[in-house]
């Protein structure tokens, strides 16, 4: 059976939900700033601390819906959306925007008028959300390859460099 968590530990756990940082928790849960270091330290290797900490963050991921899911869905909808969805409503104000699919909504980033005062929509760039997707993956690799006297860095699915930036004497 867990024991309640005492004063300052209660107080610790709500301070380092905060910003996950378990020196400053500890000074504003009232422990010496002196002692915070290690305070805090010992603080999170305590099995009751420890558990309340997970169960916090558990809860809060579930209040806010987040997981790896959602966060790879919302990219996927700024990766993959079809512009021709577009052409097939008639976008002439913000309130247009509800006509258009669910996933195309998702993508939009911003709207404005232009010069003509025509109605514009700016989309998600697709090529960064697809490099995090691929990253999630593990479809982009970085590798080191070594040769005699030289070391190069190979990175896939990277830009490309000149020699001189890529190729470094050892």
């Amino acid at each position: 059976m867990r024991n309640e968590l005492k004063g300052k530990q209660k107080v610790f756990v709500a301070e380092y939900l905060k910003d996950l940082n378990a020196t400053q928790a500890a000074i504003r849960a009232g422990y010496s700033a002196k002692t915070a270091i290690q305070q805090g330290s010992a603080l999170l290797t305590k099995l009751d601390v420890k558990t309340a900490i997970e169960k916090a963050q558990a809860e809060r991921a579930e209040a806010a819906k987040l997981k790896a899911a959602n966060v790879i869905d919302e990219l996927a909808c700024m990766a993959f959306y079809d512009p021709a969805d577009i052409g097939s409503c008639e976008i002439n104000c913000p309130a247009d925007i509800a006509k258009l699919p669910e996933k195309i909504r998702r993508a939009i980033i911003g709207w404005s008028w232009d010069r003509n005062q025509n109605f514009t929509l700016k989309l998600a760039p697709k090529t960064p959300n697809l490099e995090l997707i691929g990253r999630h993956l593990g479809m982009f690799v970085d590798r080191v390859k070594h040769e005699g006297d030289r070391l190069v860095l190979i990175v896939e699915g990277g830009p490309q460099s000149n020699e001189s930036e890529s190729v470094q004497k050892v």
